[in-house]
């Protein structure tokens, strides 16, 4: 009789949960505000009218899709959350319909001011041949935020050459791309911070370079952008543009320093790179004159890189060629005119050595610009102590 009983409340039980567990199924889509797309993983809760209690929560699939089924007989409010979207929501009901019936909701979403930055990472463009392009995949993407102090994006050996990050207004972000075999390449973005859109530094002045697609007053756009990463090679040879003397002298000019402050820059990112920085004159005066002259300039430069602190000897050097070097015909008894003697004027940098570990390789972004934070916080209590 006992085991019957027990039975008996079992049965009752499952009649009651039974009960209980009449569904209707929740279907529903998510789409961009202007029927830009439809938008996946938005998160999606689906809350009790009256109590306010979570009933349940979803994703949206690739097609911006969400399903999951309801208690019969209430009222719901479906909420749509993603970051870089105002939250939306719309109410649906299960009152009056049958068991296993649908309901449907369709939520369109308002995108916040910002902005997509849409990339594809390449190798520089040869020659006059604008058309090729050598994309790059298998890299490492990070954008780290220095508004807030938080990693945004890491990407380690990203299959695909292309990739897209949405910016957000007021804020400084920081981007690093490195790949074996090319100069690691970090860019800063301002958005909307000063005065200043969308402005990069260190993107360079690549063709096309940034195309932006502007709207909503400026306040909404997408941006696409050619980021090119240079192929490290021992020996290989840049001519560093608008490295200027006075005649007859070696210091650094303000222009000079501008420029040898963005070199800086790109060995700092680059501390497996060694380079050599080369100081080359026109044939006119003395071969003598000309190298004494060419070595004091090199290696002002080269006084001025390591005068910052960032760089450290091991990693550059000097040397000056003098007129023994020159990229055109202009050499002793050739008549040239003033731009052939200019092009001879240069100064260049050459890779000396390529360390096989990279310092950098696993480091995240966070950690490196961490680094960099105390280091300048000991660099400035350096300069105030020898100031006060």
């Amino acid at each position: 009789m006992r085991i019957i009983c027990i039975s008996v409340a079992i049965l009752c039980s499952s009649l009651s949960t039974a009960t209980l567990a009449q569904t209707a199924q929740l279907e529903g889509y998510v789409f961009e505000q202007d029927n830009r797309g439809y938008i996946q993983n938005v998160d999606v809760k689906i809350l009790d009218k009256s109590s306010r209690a979570v009933v349940a929560q979803t994703t949206t699939n690739a097609d911006g899709v969400f399903k999951t089924d309801l208690p019969l007989g209430k009222e719901y409010e479906v909420v749509a959350e993603k970051k870089l979207f105002f939250k939306k929501s719309q109410f649906v009901s299960t009152k009056e319909i049958k068991e296993g019936a649908k309901v449907y909701a369709k939520l369109e979403m308002e995108r916040k001011p910002g902005y997509i930055f849409d990339v594809t990472i390449a190798e520089p463009r040869n020659g006059n041949n604008e058309m090729t392009v050598n994309a790059i995949d298998s890299a490492r993407i990070d954008i780290y935020n220095n508004t807030t102090f938080k990693e945004e994006l890491v990407l380690d050996n990203w299959p695909h050459p292309t990739f897209k990050f949405s910016f957000e207004q007021g804020n400084h972000y920081t981007i690093l791309i490195r790949r074996d075999g090319y100069f690691n390449k970090r860019i800063e973005a301002y958005v909307n911070v000063e005065g200043c859109i969308l402005c990069f530094d260190g993107l360079g002045t690549v063709e096309p370079g940034v195309t932006d697609v502007m709207s909503h007053g400026n306040e909404m756009g997408t941006f696409l952008a050619n980021i090119e990463l240079e192929p490290l090679a021992l020996n290989k040879t840049f001519v560093l543009e608008n490295i200027y003397y006075d005649f007859d002298k070696w210091d650094i000019r303000k222009d000079a320093a501008y420029e040898l402050d963005k070199l800086v820059g790109v060995l700092k990112d680059n501390p497996a790179v060694s380079v050599e920085l080369g100081s080359h004159t026109d044939s006119r005066g003395s071969d003598s004159y000309n190298m004494t002259l060419s070595q004091k300039r090199a290696q002002a430069a080269v006084e001025y890189i390591l005068n910052t602190g960032v760089i450290t000897s091991k990693n550059i050097s000097s040397r000056g060629y003098g007129e023994t070097v020159a990229v055109n015909g202009c050499r002793n008894g050739v008549t040239c005119g003033e731009e052939e003697h200019q092009r001879n004027r240069r100064t260049e940098l050459k890779i000396t050595g390529i360390d096989e570990i990279d310092p950098l390789e696993n480091k995240s972004l966070k950690e490196i610009i961490e680094e960099e934070r105390l280091l300048n916080e000991v660099l400035n209590q350096e300069v105030r102590r020898f100031t006060n």
